[in-house]
C-alpha cells in the first residue's frame, strides 16, 4: 500500500513539473508576441559643410562689424583688409539671394522679411553671412516689384526707378566695407529676363541672319579667289616650260662650244700640216739626184 501511494505521488509530481515548465512556455511565447516589432532606425543625417576655415571666428554680425572697420578681438586691420577680398563673393551671393527671394515671392500674399543672416556656401564650405535688415528689406521688396512687372509690359519709369533703388542700396553695402565693385547690379540681375537656352537661340539666329546677309558678299569674292587661283597655276606652267627651255639650251650649248673647238684646233693645225708636207717634198727632191 505504502509503494502504491509512493508511486502515485511521483506520478502526480511528474506531472505537475511538466505542467509548469508548459505553462512557463506558454507564457513567453504570448509575450513575445506582444512585443511590438522595433521600428527601422532613421537615416543618419548627412553632415553639414565645415565652416570657411578662412574667416575661422568671423561669421554673422561679427564679419560685418569686422568688414566695417569695428575693432575685433584677434583680426588686426591688415588681415581684415586681406579678407576683404574674399569677402566681396559673399556679399555679392547674399545680395543676389535676397533679391531673388523677392522675386519669387511676387506671387504671394503674405511676403514676409528676409532673415539677417543668411548660411551662405564657400569653395571651402560655408559661412554665416549677415547684413542689416533695412538693406536686406529694400533689396527684398525691390525683387517683389520687379517680379510682379517682369512678365508683363512694365511701365519704364517704374523699372528705372527699381534700378535706382537696387544700385543705391547695394552700392551703399559695399561704401560701408570699403569694397569697390565695376557691373551695378542692375545689369547683373535685372537685365537677363531672357533664359539662357534662349539668348543662345537669339544668337544662333543672329549669326545665321548674318551670315546669310554676307553670303551674296562672299560670291564675288571666292570667284576672284578661283581667277587668282587660275593664273598662278598658269604662270607656274610658264614658268615650268621656261626653266624647261633653259635646261636645254645648256645642254647644247656646250656641245655647240666643243665642235666650235674642235673646228679651231682643226684650223690650228692645218699650216703646222702644210709645212710638213713641204718639208718632206724639200727633202725627196734632195734624194732623187743622189
Amino acid at each position: 500500500m505504502s509503494n502504491f501511494m509512493m508511486n502515485m505521488m511521483s506520478w502526480v509530481l511528474l506531472l505537475l513539473v511538466i505542467l509548469t515548465l508548459y505553462l512557463i512556455d506558454k507564457v513567453n511565447h504570448i509575450q513575445q508576441s506582444q512585443v511590438p516589432e522595433p521600428e527601422p532606425m532613421p537615416p543618419l543625417p548627412m553632415p553639414e559643410p565645415p565652416s570657411d576655415i578662412l574667416f575661422a571666428g568671423l561669421e554673422g554680425k561679427k564679419l560685418w562689424d569686422a568688414m566695417n572697420d569695428k575693432p575685433v578681438d584677434g583680426f588686426d586691420a591688415p588681415l581684415i583688409d586681406a579678407l576683404r577680398v574674399h569677402y566681396e563673393p559673399i556679399l555679392r551671393e547674399h545680395i543676389s539671394l535676397t533679391f531673388r527671394d523677392g522675386m519669387e515671392s511676387a506671387d504671394e500674399s503674405d511676403t514676409g522679411v528676409p532673415a539677417s543672416q543668411r548660411k551662405i556656401p564657400t569653395v571651402r564650405g560655408f559661412i554665416q553671412s549677415w547684413l542689416p535688415p533695412q538693406h536686406l528689406g529694400s533689396i527684398y521688396r525691390v525683387g517683389i516689384e520687379y517680379g510682379a512687372v517682369k512678365h508683363k509690359d512694365p511701365d519704364p519709369d517704374i523699372v528705372m526707378r527699381l534700378r535706382e533703388t537696387l544700385d543705391s542700396v547695394t552700392d551703399m553695402l559695399y561704401k560701408r566695407t570699403s569694397i569697390t565693385y565695376e557691373v551695378p547690379f542692375s545689369e547683373l540681375l535685372m537685365s537677363a529676363d531672357e533664359s539662357p537656352e534662349e539668348s543662345t537661340m537669339l544668337a544662333l539666329t543672329d549669326e545665321s541672319a548674318n551670315s546669310q546677309a554676307l553670303q551674296p558678299e562672299l560670291t564675288p569674292n571666292a570667284e576672284s579667289l578661283a581667277q587668282g587661283l587660275e593664273q598662278v597655276q598658269m604662270y607656274e606652267e610658264q614658268q615650268r616650260q621656261d626653266l624647261a627651255a633653259e635646261q636645254g639650251a645648256e645642254v647644247i650649248e656646250p656641245d655647240q662650244a666643243m665642235v666650235q673647238e674642235a673646228v679651231t684646233d682643226v684650223a690650228t693645225d692645218a699650216p703646222v700640216q702644210a709645212e710638213v708636207i713641204e718639208a718632206q717634198t724639200v727633202v725627196q727632191e734632195e734624194v732623187k739626184p743622189a
